[in-house]
């Protein structure tokens, strides 16, 4: 329903979706809290790998693409696809949330933006990662997805902190209880 200056009232499902990056072992709170903005926001939500170690070639008709490996003495193109266990264990862990899995390859920040622009996103979010030594390492020489992200489109960027959850305990979701 539109009101008279044609904007949808707030009451009404968008068609534009939240797209998730995500990876094989991303820790639940992602899944979780992007299932639970897009259902408090009333948009549809895909969730998104890509393979880093591999470059698109090919875009088929139904959206899939074909890539090769970054190793040139490998010279095998291949389809990409979703994990079918982290598909699995996504819908276990929101099981109304009915998402779409895409599969990409090539630069995380490059391939997350690229699928927003062509699904015409609403948002893009994505998780911090693990705390610990070899992650910050990781980061530091490849460079944060959420940073590149943020500062190379103009897409809303939603960071879902991990570093406080992953051990079970988020401070910030602490129950209140009477005393």
């Amino acid at each position: 329903m539109t009101d008279a200056a044609g904007s949808q009232t707030s009451g009404a499902a968008s068609s534009r979706p939240l797209v998730v990056g995500v990876v094989a072992d991303v820790p639940d709170v992602v899944i979780t809290e992007a299932a639970s903005l897009a259902a408090e926001l009333r948009t549809p939500i895909v969730f998104a790998t890509v393979e880093a170690l591999r470059y698109s070639i090919s875009t088929l008709p139904d959206g899939s693409v074909l890539s090769m490996p970054l190793e040139p003495d490998v010279a095998e193109a291949q389809e990409e696809t979703f994990d079918p266990q982290l598909v699995s264990r996504i819908n276990a862990l929101v099981p109304h949330a009915r998402p779409e899995f895409v599969a990409r390859a090539g630069d995380p920040a490059i391939e997350l933006a690229r699928l927003a622009d062509e699904r015409d996103a609403r948002a893009i979010a994505v998780g911090t990662r693990k705390p610990g030594f070899r992650a910050s390492l990781e980061e530091f020489l490849a460079g944060s997805i959420a940073v590149s992200l943020a500062h190379n489109q103009a897409r809303p960027v939603i960071v879902i902190p991990v570093a406080h959850t992953v051990e079970g305990h988020d401070p910030a979701r602490r129950e209140h209880t009477a005393g």
